[in-house]
């Protein structure tokens, strides 16, 4: 029987952490490469001009507050011009609150609320970590598999 059919029937440790582990740095590295095309964004405030609520503050099962969440219409200025844009998905602010964005100078409509690549770094690192196990795992099925077919053959050959 071949070792990869053996290694997947026989570890079910190493069939969640491999795949969970090529995925978490797969997603890893695109978040990475998302985040990195806006370190270039240029720090600005922004005033909060409309906000909209978007789920209310809820409790969930197990007695945890869910907070509610909100659509917030923004205004800011990028060289003496005047831009107006829209925030989805944002906790609690209130109409003429002051926030930090980051827009692209190349595009000052672009915007962005963190430049932030310490969540890609955590799932690329979480991912390789998981995927070492799942190795690692895979590795000791099989030597265990190996160890008990030369027990087998030792039985069977009466010693």
């Amino acid at each position: 029987m071949n070792k990869f059919a053996t290694i997947m029937r026989e570890s079910s440790t190493a069939r969640f952490f491999i795949p969970a582990g090529i995925l978490l740095i797969i997603f890893g590295i695109a978040v990475f490469v998302i985040n990195n095309k806006n370190q270039n964004y240029i720090k600005t405030d922004a005033i909060v001009t409309n906000v909209e609520l978007l789920e209310e503050e809820t409790t969930d099962s197990d007695g945890n507050i869910v907070e509610a969440r909100y659509n917030v219409e923004i205004k800011y200025s990028v060289e003496g011009k005047e831009y107006n844009e829209k925030l989805e998905d944002v906790s609690k602010s209130n109409v003429g609150d002051k926030i930090i964005i980051y827009y692209n100078p190349d595009d000052p409509s672009q915007i962005t609320m963190t430049k932030s690549l310490i969540l890609p770094i955590i799932m690329t690192l979480v991912g390789t970590i998981s995927l070492s196990f799942g190795i690692i795992n895979a590795v000791n099925t099989v030597k265990k598999n190996k160890r008990m077919k030369e027990q087998e053959r030792s039985w069977a050959n009466g010693q």
